[in-house]
């Protein structure tokens, strides 16, 4: 039966440690899922936020700001690297989990860029993140994936406005907006809620809360920092109709006194 691994927004940004995902890569090596999925959001781009302007932005730069990025991704992923090196040197077996991640708006703060500066168009794109050396898949930002028939998605707009989902009780919104199982980032809120269709299967809506430094605190999230839930998720023994036998909620805490 397969396994997902969700991780949630990470905000890699240059002026907080990445030591979290140094947790991440070692529990991974440990649990070895089938599927990875990040929702996004793993690099934070402050270099290119346009929330506040002035004093808060003097000293950033896209460098740095890709460079939290690579770092991050290289914590995740080395031990895996380092793993199949030696298998495959011994002709073993090696673990290979398909990996996805949907971009997330703060990576699309790259496109929203070139939008603003049309000089930078056909030069700075989201290569610049390498995710392509690292994920099987690369999913644009806004478009839902879909996997053993669970959508897993950034965020989902409702209605035509194209707002995010969101407010008290996400995991319902999903469920009574979207009539699927489905999975999203974006609020950093930790909210789950299921439902049974007219046909009898068994859906449910999980806002999977984020990966963010525990210090992290930005202009445009200082009112709400308080309320991010921070982990990730394990959906055991998948059905492929879009349920799971198990779920495992798993904090940064708890990762930290484990792997830290």
């Amino acid at each position: 039966m397969t396994t997902h691994l969700i991780i949630p927004d990470g905000h890699a940004h240059y002026q907080y440690p990445n030591d979290r995902f140094d947790y991440l890569g070692s529990f991974i090596m440990d649990r070895r899922p089938d599927v990875i999925i990040n929702l996004g959001d793993l690099a934070d781009m402050p270099s290119l936020s346009t929330h506040g302007e002035g004093l808060s932005f003097e000293g950033r730069r896209l460098r740095e700001d890709c460079d939290a990025a690579h770092d991050a991704l290289e914590r995740i992923f080395n031990p895996m690297r380092k793993y199949n090196k030696r298998r495959k040197k011994n002709k073993e077996k090696q673990y290979k989990p398909h990996c996805v991640i949907t971009m997330g708006n703060h990576e699309y703060r790259i496109n929203r860029h070139c939008e603003a500066h049309p000089a930078m168009s056909g030069w700075l794109d989201t290569s610049i993140l390498k995710y392509e050396d690292y994920f099987n898949e690369v999913i644009p930002f806004g478009q839902p994936y879909l996997r053993d028939n669970i959508s897993y998605c950034h965020y989902f707009a409702t209605g035509v406005s194209g707002r995010p989902i969101s407010g008290e009780n996400i995991g319902r919104a999903l469920c009574t907006k979207l009539h699927a199982s489905c999975v999203q980032g974006h609020s950093h809120i930790f909210d789950h809620a299921e439902r049974v269709t007219a046909v009898g299967q068994r859906i449910f809506g999980l806002s999977a809360g984020c990966y963010v430094h525990p210090d992290y605190v930005e202009d445009w999230c200082r009112t709400t920092v308080i309320y991010w839930w921070r982990g990730i998720v394990l959906l055991h023994d998948l059905d492929g109709d879009g349920y799971y036998d198990r779920a495992e909620y798993v904090t940064m805490r708890w990762l930290e006194r484990e792997y830290g």
